[in-house]
């Protein structure tokens, strides 16, 4: 189970490799037709936008599952490596069940606004706000495969279960 959310989780940097390029792209673009051919493409920066949305959505499950979140680990290596590993665990189930939360209260939410359109592009913005339900359930996925197999990725060997 963790090789493939090892696996899934390196498809997801690579996209977010592809969005990131996009968005730098279409900022070069956006600047330069602004100052030096006083022009823009319309709709630019909120497609700009919205795809940095997708990717702070995304990176979040990704930084999870590769333990590249911040953590200030001062008082727990003070612990003996059981009660760190079933600290890590709990705060793993944590979050899985606030972003579990953040899911299931933001499906109503999207479903109330689904069809209005966006102010630029006039897309759905559904299109826009299913990022959340998705980078949340994926985040609750991965929190929820590291907490019941403690497979923190690069743990070192005294902190694995026996």
């Amino acid at each position: 189970m963790i090789r493939l959310a090892e696996r899934f989780a390196r498809l997801l940097e690579t996209a977010l490799g592809y969005l990131f390029l996009v968005i730098t792209v279409v900022t070069i673009v956006l600047v330069v037709l602004r100052y030096f051919f006083a022009t823009t493409i319309v709709g630019g920066q909120e497609f700009a936008l919205f795809c940095f949305v997708y990717t702070t959505a995304l990176g979040a499950a990704v930084l999870l599952a590769k333990d590249g979140h911040i953590a200030i680990h001062v008082l727990l290596d003070l612990l003996p490596p059981r009660i760190r590993r079933w600290l890590r665990r709990i705060n793993y189930l944590l979050v899985a069940l606030l972003n579990g939360a953040l899911v299931l209260l933001s499906i109503p939410w999207i479903q109330s606004i689904y069809h209005f359109p966006t102010p630029v592009l006039r897309i759905p913005q559904g299109f826009v706000l299913v990022s959340l339900p998705l980078g949340c359930g994926l985040t609750t996925l991965y929190a929820l495969c590291l907490a019941f197999t403690d497979g923190r990725p690069g743990a070192p060997a005294d902190e694995q279960p026996a």
